[in-house]
């Protein structure tokens, strides 16, 4: 529990108040996570005197706008206030927790959400597009009031709480990531074809493991299975290998006759998807499309 005090006699934390971004709410997150019951100051101004546990305020270990702010990762990305203190007790709070593989999943869940949440807010990462992009960063911020009625620390608190679901998930999400990553390593892959027995979320480990692969095939949670092709990138919207450009969008018969798979179901219209009511025949979709070499 979170407990906002007034007097800094009270609090045995200290961040900044005015307004608040993702890197003070998510830290906060992380101090009632790790602490549990929590009372916490929130000031205009403070001296880091060590007495508290001060972030993103007081030019302390825990603030990056103080000298510890050239402390960066190997791929240049300052630490932020968030950061920093998943640097200092991230493996305390896991421990904790009884999170088996507790260095492998610190690193992926530094990779996952605390490195995004420096990122953005030291100014180190942007999104262009042409569309309006929501990002874990700009979420926070909607938080803010919006008007002289509204109570900032209760906007704060409404922030926290709404953090503190997102830190679980994505914390359940690496610990997931890390048993994936270790399953991957020990399945077969032939002809760069990864063939698994059920659905599992392959395309971290995929890339984490520096794989070559083009196509995985698994069970459908509609009946049947699908291949897909692995894009070119983590996370990322072009295929290595795209299926027929003459399959794109067809069903059932139709898809069969082109294709001359008997139990060819579904292609999807981008072309990074297609399922059979077999393995065999999922796999002979694959054979398929690398008789030609077709691509956008």
């Amino acid at each position: 529990m979170i407990k906002l005090v007034k007097n800094i006699w009270e609090a045995k934390f200290v961040t900044h108040a005015g307004n608040f971004h993702a890197d003070d709410v998510f830290s906060t997150v992380f101090m009632e996570h790790l602490f549990k019951d929590i009372t916490l100051i929130r000031l205009k101004e403070y001296e880091d005197d060590k007495k508290l546990i001060a972030y993103d305020i007081g030019l302390g270990k825990f603030d990056h706008h103080g000298p510890l702010y050239d402390k960066k990762r190997p791929n240049g990305i300052h630490y932020c206030s968030f950061g920093l203190l998943w640097q200092e007790y991230g493996l305390e709070y896991l421990r904790k927790n009884k999170i088996k593989n507790e260095e492998e999943v610190f690193k992926i869940f530094d990779e996952l959400l605390v490195e995004q949440i420096d990122a953005f807010d030291n100014g180190e990462y942007h999104i262009s597009a042409s569309i309006n992009i929501y990002t874990l960063s700009s979420i926070i911020d909607e938080f803010r009031p919006k008007d002289s009625n509204e109570d900032e620390d209760t906007c704060f608190l409404k922030a926290v709480s709404f953090a503190s679901t997102i830190f679980d998930a994505i914390l359940k999400d690496a610990v997931i990531k890390n048993d994936v990553i270790e399953k991957i390593k020990t399945m077969p892959i032939q002809d760069k074809v990864l063939i698994l027995d059920e659905y599992i979320p392959y395309e971290y480990a995929i890339f984490k493991l520096g794989l070559d692969i083009e196509f995985v095939v698994y069970p459908s949670n509609r009946g049947g299975y699908a291949a897909k092709t692995i894009s070119t990138q983590y996370k990322g919207f072009t295929p290595k290998v795209p299926f027929k450009k003459s399959w794109a969008g067809l069903r059932d018969e139709k898809l069969q006759e082109i294709s001359g798979v008997k139990t060819a179901k579904f292609c999807h219209n981008n072309c990074f998807i297609v399922t059979a009511k077999t393995q065999e025949d999922a796999l002979k979709l694959i054979a398929e499309t690398r008789k030609d070499n077709n691509t956008f």
